[in-house]
C-alpha cells in the first residue's frame, strides 16, 4: 500500500509485521520497533509528539469510545479483549470489531509523521472491517441508504475524494482539518462499511499529526444529541453546529482534565 509520499505500508499483525518500505526499491527495513523510520528516510529526527503519547496513554479508552460507534461494548469488555481475554459469551462480532481497532490504532502511531490520504484512509477501513465485511478498504461502488434520513450519498470518486482530502488540509486551524476530514468521510459514506470508524482514526491521525489533540466521540451523548446533529448535517451539508459540537465533545488536549480527558 502506497502513500502520497511513494511509501509502502505494512500495519503491525500483516505477514510483514509493521515495516516500511521504499516504493520501487523491494527493500523492507526491519521492524519499526528496532528502526528510526527518520533516519532511514534521512528526515531530521523529530521531536516526541505529546499527542501521541497522550493517545497511548489513552488507548484502551479510545479502542472503548471508537468501538461503540458500531456495537455495545463496556470498558471493562474493552480492556479484557485488549488483553486477548473474551469475556465469557461474548459475541465474535464484538471481540473482532475491538481486535480491529486495535491493529488500526497500532498503525495510526506508526505513521502520524505524515498527513492524512487516500492511502490512509483505505488502510484505516481495511483494519476496521478485516474479517467482518466484504472487500473493506475498496472504495464504495455501490449506492447505500442511512438509517433516520432520506439522504443518499452520491458514489464517490478518487478525484473528488481527494479533492476533500485537500481541502480539508487546508484549513488553517488543525481542529478544522480534523473535523472536515471526520464530516467529509462520514456524510459521503465513501467506504460500504465503517465510515464512522475510519472517520474518528483520520480525525486522530491528522490532529495527532498537527500535535492538536485528540479526538474521540462520547458514549454517553451518542443517542439523539449526536444523531440529530450527523442527519441535519447530512441532509443540509451544512457542518457549522455539528462542527461546533465535536470541537465542545470530542476534541481533547493536554490541559484538559490534567492530562487530556
Amino acid at each position: 500500500m502506497d502513500d502520497a509520499q511513494g511509501n509502502k505500508h505494512e500495519p503491525k499483525g500483516s505477514p510483514n509485521g509493521g515495516r516500511f518500505a521504499k516504493q520501487n526499491t523491494g527493500d523492507v527495513t526491519d521492524d519499526l520497533e528496532e528502526v528510526d523510520i527518520n533516519q532511514s528516510l534521512g528526515i531530521p529526527q523529530a521531536e516526541s509528539n505529546p499527542y501521541a503519547e497522550l493517545a497511548k496513554r489513552r488507548e484502551i479508552d479510545l479502542l472503548w469510545r471508537t468501538a461503540n460507534i458500531e456495537v455495545a461494548v463496556t470498558f471493562p469488555e474493552t480492556d479484557a479483549i485488549f488483553k486477548g481475554i473474551a469475556p465469557n459469551g461474548e459475541q465474535a462480532r464484538k471481540v473482532r470489531i475491538v481486535n480491529n481497532l486495535k491493529h488500526a490504532w497500532q498503525f495510526l502511531f506508526d505513521n502520524t509523521e505524515w498527513n492524512v490520504d487516500w492511502a490512509y484512509l483505505s488502510q484505516y477501513n481495511r483494519l476496521v472491517g478485516d474479517g467482518l465485511e466484504p472487500d473493506p478498504g475498496m472504495m464504495r461502488t455501490m449506492d447505500v441508504a442511512i438509517g433516520g434520513t432520506d439522504y443518499v450519498p452520491d458514489r464517490p470518486d478518487y478525484d473528488g475524494v481527494r479533492d476533500a482530502i485537500a481541502r480539508d488540509l487546508a484549513y488553517s486551524d488543525p481542529e478544522d482539518r480534523a473535523i472536515g476530514l471526520f464530516c467529509d468521510i462520514s456524510r459521503g459514506q465513501w467506504f460500504a462499511n465503517g465510515n464512522k470508524r475510519t472517520a474518528v482514526l483520520a480525525a486522530n491521525h491528522q490532529l495527532i499529526h498537527d500535535r492538536a489533540g485528540v479526538f474521540a466521540l462520547p458514549p454517553e451523548l451518542m443517542g439523539r444529541q449526536f444523531r440529530d446533529l450527523l442527519i441535519d448535517y447530512y441532509e443540509t451539508n451544512d457542518k457549522t453546529t455539528l462542527s461546533a459540537w465535536l470541537k465542545a465533545h470530542a476534541i481533547s488536549h493536554l490541559s484538559s482534565d490534567n492530562g487530556g480527558r
